[in-house]
């Protein structure tokens, strides 16, 4: 019988190849779409899971509050590890370590390597927590001794090609000319995914016997940077509420002066890979993306179905005969659905197997959105298959259910007599899924819109700063002959192409924050404000012409001598009048100058309180370079980039020249913003070539079954352009109702995803219309096809067939 109902529905499939072929391709993008974010999510729940007791293991996390704002922050102060240890006893294991990412030269035998990943300085308790294999060397004593440094598996094999893990054991390896360190233990990567895959653990000893304790370790518990991180393991039997209590008892005993405060809380080892909250080097997955991916999948997937139904239903009649004849010689009611569900599987099944054939090709266009350490080499696995069977399955009972209780119900007396719906099915049914397949495509056309000008315009904002004609140039780090950094300055500035040139700390608007506490004292109360900074020479200003409000621009200094504030912080202090605030002194030093607010992030956030001044020369790293007039194809900043890399390589001859454009480094503040556009792109285009293949499948078989009635119409004077109109107009009124439907869906929306931004585009009446007319436009077109086709056709070959 198997062998039968197999036989049966193959060759129902080959006699409507037009109709298989239209389900098969709608619902493999439907399928595609579901086995990626498949992909995405089973990827990111994969990481770190398979850490011995982590259910035990947290990361020590800060929150810091202040007057009217607050920051979270990944990292703690470093008085915190040793603290935990005396002070909780419920703490079994505190791992302390240091982020290093000024690492920039790595010298082994002469030979130079240019870090590419964090190196992080560590102790024997962080390998008791991310527990590696050893292959050489001791977990217990081989990061005890300052200047000391194990190894992954593979990066030894970068460094020390050819040698086995005990041959490189003693080897020496110096970073950044300074920091001569030797091998002490080499362990294997970790085989899972993990967002603690570091490669090279420097002895946390060596950082308090060098000149890296300037950069990393300070005593003060208020001073606090997301580079200074501190996981812990708990025993087994604790209460966390105690814990918690006796951790922000802790952090109160330590309370620095000010109106500050930080509260110290545990960030479980599992909330890590998801939570954004905290910054710091972790490609976080972003949860609010899958959702949305999901939900996208989801409704691919809902609107292939809709065309299998829409489809199936209406060629009902062609299959009524059989239904019949099949009843009539004894067929039973469960017999018939068991066929027609075989039937929908069958060409379930061969979407999934045409989606895993098309999905490299996808994983490929899509590569922007998914994570990096997800290839296509995971779709041929056993869990990828499964998952395909198990959704064949469901979209075969979800989409075929209906569509086979109609077939399997027509009785056989009143279909041997002709006495059937020739429509198949219920029309009003036929015609809500119509509209509700091109109501989702039009919600995702006039999203797309209207994300597309919110875009436009972030990148065409005024932000209060020019931003054009303009390359920043960072100086190494590590470098601390600063004198160096004067000499490039006067090299650049003498350079004919640059207008002018400043050196400083990071550009105004920045992906970031870098603030500090202003104390403002007025004699009757203290106001504490968290305010923005800034640094920068006398032609900072010059360069982004910014426009002094009040007062003057910074006097040359290498040190924090004076502010020049803007408005925002002017008004947090309480002055309306710039020129109130001017010579008032603030955190020890005066006021200078008050400029005009800026952007110094994305136009999700509000401009907040700034300060700019001038500092210390390790705060002035950048050069901020203002080129002159392109000159005609841009000549004119191709030389100028030029000299200024050949004026590098005579100051840095060791090091590599980069350069960034201010007009790109804003524009990278919307990169999720483009990738949110683009991804919108590729759903419109789903969903309405969807929407096209079941509109084109209803247009086929209604002009197929209206042939006798154009030929008639045709005969007695009908034109084609009345015909194709008569054959048009009925489906044109479903797309009209549905883009009536998506309005108020879409603003919604739309208007939920806006309120993200503090400065934001209007929701334009006319990108609506636009939207509507995008889908009339493809729509008629998708009808066209066919209608012309049928209204051009000779009426007496129509009615000669009957």
């Amino acid at each position: 019988m198997f062998k039968n109902y197999l036989l049966v529905s193959f060759r129902n499939i080959w006699r409507n190849k037009a109709f298989s072929l239209i389900n098969i391709m709608g619902l493999a993008v439907g399928i595609n779409a579901a086995l990626v974010v498949y992909l995405m999510v089973h990827y990111e729940n994969s990481f770190d899971k398979f850490h011995k007791d982590s259910d035990r293991i947290y990361r020590v996390v800060s929150h810091i509050y202040f007057t009217g704002d607050s920051v979270r922050s990944a990292g703690v102060s470093v008085p915190v590890a040793a603290a935990m240890r005396e002070n909780i006893p419920a703490v079994e294991t505190a791992a302390p370590f240091f982020i290093n990412d000024i690492t920039n030269r790595i010298a082994i035998a002469g030979k130079e390597f240019r870090s590419k990943e964090v190196i992080i300085y560590a102790d024997k308790d962080y390998f008791s927590l991310i527990q590696y294999k050893w292959l050489s060397g001791s977990p217990q004593t081989s990061l005890q001794q300052p200047f000391t440094v194990v190894l992954t598996e593979s990066r030894a094999h970068t460094y020390f090609p050819g040698l086995s893990p005990l041959d490189v054991i003693g080897k020496e390896i110096v970073y950044d000319d300074s920091i001569h360190t030797t091998v002490s233990g080499v362990v294997s990567d970790l085989q899972g995914n993990s967002d603690f895959k570091f490669n090279e653990f420097v002895s946390i000893a060596t950082v308090y016997g060098s000149g890296l304790k300037q950069y990393y370790v300070s005593s003060g518990w208020d001073n606090i940077s997301s580079s200074t991180q501190l996981l812990v393991k708990l025993k087994s039997t604790v209460d966390m509420a105690k814990v918690t209590a006796q951790l922000s008892m802790l952090g109160n005993q330590h309370k620095g002066e000010g109106n500050s405060r930080t509260v110290m809380q545990l960030q479980p080892f599992s909330d890590i890979h998801f939570n954004t909250d905290y910054p710091d080097y972790i490609n976080h997955a972003d949860l609010k993306q899958l959702y949305a991916l999901s939900l996208v999948a989801l409704a691919l997937l809902v609107l292939a179905g809709i065309n299998f139904i829409n489809l199936t239903t209406a060629q009902a009649s062609r299959r009524a005969r059989e239904t019949g004849i099949r009843k009539s010689m004894g067929g039973t009611f469960q017999q018939l659905m068991l066929q027609f569900l075989g039937e929908t599987f069958m060409l379930t099944l061969l979407a999934s197997l045409t989606a895993l054939m098309v999905a490299p090709l996808l994983l490929m266009f899509f590569k922007s959105f998914l994570p990096d350490g997800l290839s296509d080499t995971t779709l041929y696995t056993w869990p990828v298959l499964l998952f395909l069977l198990g959704l064949s399955i469901v979209v075969t009972l979800l989409a075929g259910i209906y569509p086979a209780l109609v077939l399997a119900r027509f009785q056989p007396v009143a279909v041997l007599k002709g006495q059937i719906n020739a429509a198949g099915g219920k029309v009003w049914l036929r015609k809500t899924l119509t509209i509700s397949q091109f109501m989702v495509a039009q919600f995702f056309i006039i999203a797309t819109l209207i994300v597309s000008k919110q875009i436009h315009y972030s990148l065409n904002k005024d932000m209060g700063f020019r931003k054009d004609a303009i390359i920043t140039v960072a100086t190494p780090y590590y470098n601390v002959q600063y004198n160096l950094r004067n000499t490039l300055q006067e090299k650049i500035r003498t350079i004919p192409e640059v207008a002018m040139v400043s050196m400083g700390g990071q550009t105004p608007a920045m992906d970031g924050s870098m603030s500090n506490i202003f104390i403002y004292k007025d004699g009757k109360k203290e106001i504490a404000q968290n305010v923005e900074m800034r640094y920068g020479d006398t032609a900072y200003v010059q360069v982004y012409q910014l426009k002094i409000l009040a007062g003057r621009n910074l006097k040359k200094s290498d040190t924090v001598s004076e502010w020049v504030l803007n408005e925002k912080a002017t008004k947090a202090f309480g002055f309306k009048d710039p020129r109130g605030i001017l010579g008032v002194i603030i955190n020890n030093h005066p006021v200078v100058g008050v400029v005009s607010d800026f952007n110094t992030r994305s136009v999700h956030t509000e401009i907040p309180a700034m300060a700019l001044t001038s500092s210390a020369a390790e705060q002035h790293r950048i050069m901020h370079v203002l080129l002159r007039n392109p000159g005609k194809g841009g000549m004119v900043w191709s030389h100028a980039i030029t000299k200024i890399e050949k004026a590098w390589k005579e100051v840095y001859p060791r090091d590599e020249f980069k350069y960034e454009f201010l007009d790109k480094t804003i524009e990278n503040l919307y990169t999720s913003e483009q990738q949110t556009a683009r991804l919108l792109n590729w759903c419109a285009g789903l969903a309405f070539f969807i929407s096209a293949l079941g509109l084109l499948g209803l247009v086929i078989f209604t002009t197929n079954q209206r042939t006798r009635e154009i030929g008639i119409r045709k005969v007695l004077g009908a034109t084609v352009w009345q015909m194709v109109s008569l054959l048009t107009l009925d489906f044109m009124k479903l797309v009209v109702i549905a883009f009536v439907l998506a309005i108020p869906l879409s603003w919604w929306v739309i208007h939920h995803w806006l309120e993200s931004f503090v400065y934001r585009t209007a929701m334009s009446w006319w990108i609506f219309a636009i939207g509507g007319a995008v889908m009339a436009i493809l729509a008629l077109a998708t009808i066209s096809v066919k209608t012309i086709r049928a209204a051009w056709s000779n009426p007496v070959n129509a009615l000669r067939s009957e």
